[in-house]
């Protein structure tokens, strides 16, 4: 797994507006846990529990880049995710992952191990029905970046106003369902970005305990919501926050309480 290369560091620590670190304390700290990184990976095979620790530290000084450096970072991110995933911590790395996708969101190797960790997830989930076939109908909006609806939306256009021009003078060159069909493409494009553009943004999170017990209500006192725990690395959005706990609503549709230091929350860019 790759490490965030160090001009693009030096670039980040010179966009922070107020860091408490200094740009040679961060840099110290960037050097130090990519050595630990490395150390970890040699260690892997040979003493998995020296591996682990040595991730642990990694992680640790990734971490600190962010809070005290002040830097907010896809590539320092998408590193934190994997110093997480390889120590074992899952919910942590998910969220990182999650994090990094905020900044890089197209990058194919972040999409990847995104998509390992969760298939080692605990906790299992079926969509709701509804969501299934919006997500199977509007694949595009759902799995398209931003910039590729874009790209495809000025495609779409291109070829529209070519064909219209040519059915100007040569009309069997350019069949009336070619000009409807691209305009519907085109169409499409601009209605997902519109959407995008105006919907309010969805707060999102993970769970990191190893496992939480969901309840009815904002206490402990309420019954739990499940028979099962939740479990780490357990993906949700956030309805709402009273006393110290978050409600949640899972990826199948049903919600539930858990206490708010058993989760961490993905922030908007």
């Amino acid at each position: 797994m790759r490490t965030v290369a160090a001009a693009l560091l030096l670039t980040m620590l010179a966009a922070a507006s107020t860091p408490a670190l200094s740009p040679e304390e961060a840099r110290r700290l960037f050097d130090e846990a990519n050595e630990l990184f490395r150390q970890a990976n040699e260690l892997s095979l040979r003493d998995p529990n020296a591996a682990v620790e040595l991730y642990q530290r990694a992680a640790l000084r990734y971490e600190r880049l962010v809070r005290a450096g002040g830097i907010r970072n896809g590539k320092l991110f998408y590193n934190l995710g994997n110093a997480y995933f390889k120590a074992q911590d899952i919910g942590r790395a998910i969220l990182n992952y999650r994090r990094a996708e905020r900044y890089i969101p197209g990058d194919p190797n972040l999409q990847q191990n995104l998509a390992y960790v969760r298939s080692r997830l605990q906790d299992r989930f079926e969509p709701e029905q509804r969501t299934q076939v919006l997500r199977t109908l509007l694949f595009f909006h759902y799995d398209f970046s931003p910039g590729l609806r874009v790209a495809l939306l000025a495609l779409f256009s291109g070829l529209f106003w070519a064909l219209a021009a040519v059915r100007l003078f040569r009309r069997e060159w350019a069949p009336g369902w070619a000009l409807a069909a691209l305009a519907v493409a085109g169409v499409l494009m601009l209605g997902s970005l519109a959407v995008e553009a105006t919907a309010a943004e969805p707060v999102e999170g993970v769970i990191l305990s190893p496992q939480v017990v969901a309840r009815k209500g904002d206490g402990e006192s309420y019954e739990p919501s499940f028979t099962e725990p939740l479990h780490a690395g357990t993906e949700f959005r956030l309805l709402e926050e009273r006393n110290g706990w978050y409600r949640i609503e899972l990826p199948d549709g049903r919600t539930c309480w858990i206490p708010t230091n058993a989760a961490g929350l993905v922030p908007r860019i």
